[in-house]
């Protein structure tokens, strides 16, 4: 008899949580060095990060945040120099 594969009980989101709560002690002896240091409170977490795992841990923002981005430093750019500018990229990256 061969069983039938189990599925999920819920649908997974392929989204990531970028949300990190850390105790009222912590959070404030974390806000406390990263004022030290001159970063921000999630800098300063990426680098403890980056410390203690090397320097493969990164924060990524959303792919929806990366193309507002990339839309947003096309603004006020010619259509023909938009052309230009991608025709560039791919001769950069091979295409």
């Amino acid at each position: 008899m061969v069983m039938p594969t189990a599925r999920p009980s819920r649908k997974l989101s392929p989204r990531t949580a970028r949300t990190i709560r850390f105790p009222a002690e912590l959070h404030r002896r974390l806000a406390s060095d990263a004022e030290r240091c001159g970063r921000s409170l999630e800098a300063q977490v990426i680098a403890i990060l980056r410390r203690h795992y090397g320097q493969d841990v990164d924060l990524a923002p959303a792919p929806d945040v990366v193309l507002s981005l990339a839309r947003g430093s096309l603004a006020g750019i010619s259509e023909a120099d938009q052309q230009e500018l991608g025709r560039r990229l791919g001769d950069v990256l091979g295409d």
